[in-house]
């Protein structure tokens, strides 16, 4: 895959806020919508807390299959992104890693979580300082992209 192509993945990633996240526990399917960041090497972070149903989900089976897209009307603006991959929750060491690309990416989460000004901003952000963040390491990567032809694919295995 040429740098450019990589690149347009990366602009894809970059572009959008939330993902929809596909998990399965003993053949029960599963699918939440989360903010997500993301970094350089394309692995995704997002916070959630252990007592979720994905989260369970991925304690028991780290497999996980993801979409990032806008929601359009015509077939011709169809561009997004399938992934698959394991997701796991971050260490400690690389909590504040991942907390950083979070804050980088949401400037009102930002400024909650440093300075929160009603007290359901301070109860968010509390849930911030202590819940888990969740990285997605993607094992393969498809950009569909129907601005370039119907159909058009790019595929990346990282």
């Amino acid at each position: 895959m040429s740098a450019a192509d990589r690149d347009a993945i990366r602009r894809q990633i970059e572009a959008h806020n939330t993902l929809t996240l596909a998990t399965c526990r003993d053949g029960e399917p599963w699918a939440a919508t989360v903010f997500y960041a993301s970094d350089e090497a394309l692995r995704l972070y997002f916070v959630s807390d252990r007592r979720t149903r994905h989260a369970q989900h991925m304690l028991a089976d780290p497999r996980v299959a993801l979409t990032i897209d806008a929601d359009v009307d015509a077939w011709s603006a169809v561009r997004g992104l399938q992934v698959a991959g394991t997701a796991a929750p971050v260490d400690d060491a690389g909590r504040a890693r991942a907390l950083g690309y979070y804050l980088a990416k949401f400037a009102s989460v930002k400024a909650l979580f440093e300075a929160p000004r009603s007290a359901d901003e301070q109860a968010i952000a509390r849930r911030l300082q202590h819940t888990d963040f969740w990285c997605v390491t993607p094992g393969y990567i498809r950009l569909v992209d129907n601005s370039r032809g119907f159909g058009f694919r790019l595929e990346l295995r990282p």
